[in-house]
């Protein structure tokens, strides 16, 4: 099926409902996540390791409910990212004046179930950053080779792709989209709001 979205090649401060995902192309500092993995923070703060739910049998992803956009922050503790996003995933704005020595990086929220404790939550994949966005652009291409339309689909991440650059590099989640499939009760009883939140700005390494 063809899905209308814009990877940004071509050309408000606010809270979303969690809890949060993300992706670590690298190690966390304090080494509680390795690199090329998926965590979550429980109810306490922690993060928990959850790449195993994104590899098998894979999550449920709501494709429709995805947003693009520009994301901005100096690394300030407690500051909250700017966001400029796109008013729809098909089609990418310009990217906003760079803002002193940080550059505005391309981000993404969209819902994910997961499994937490035996039960479906749904959760909330925001980030901004090289690797994450790419593990994005593996998801939308894959989302080609399935039948039909779908709000949800299950995907599996099947691999990770090692990106170079002139200076430094980085990792993405490669993923393999199964099929279209029913709505999880889970996105039913939580309807997350949809205004950018982010919980970590992956950077590119050096």
């Amino acid at each position: 099926m063809t899905f209308e979205f814009d990877d940004g090649s071509k050309t408000n401060n606010d809270s979303s409902t969690g809890p949060y995902i993300n992706w670590h192309a690298r190690e966390t500092r304090d080494g509680a996540i390795t690199s090329r993995s998926f965590s979550i923070r429980d109810e306490d703060g922690e993060r928990i390791d959850i790449t195993d739910q994104f590899k098998k049998p894979g999550v449920a992803i709501k494709i429709s409910d995805l947003a693009t956009g520009w994301c901005y922050s100096d690394g300030s503790p407690g500051v909250a990212p700017l966001w400029d996003m796109n008013d729809t995933p098909a089609k990418f704005k310009p990217q906003p004046e760079d803002r002193g020595d940080e550059r505005w990086k391309k981000g993404f929220i969209i819902p994910v179930a997961i499994k937490m404790d035996g039960e479906s939550v749904a959760a909330v994949w925001s980030q901004a950053g090289a690797g994450a966005f790419e593990g994005l652009k593996h998801l939308m291409k894959s989302l080609g080779a399935l039948k039909g339309d779908g709000e949800v689909c299950l995907a599996a991440m099947t691999g990770v792709d090692e990106i170079t650059y002139k200076k430094g590099g980085t990792s993405a989640p490669i993923f393999t989209a199964k099929k279209w499939i029913e709505i999880p009760d889970c996105f039913k009883e939580s309807v997350a709001e949809t205004a950018p939140q982010i919980t970590e700005i992956e950077e590119v390494e050096f």
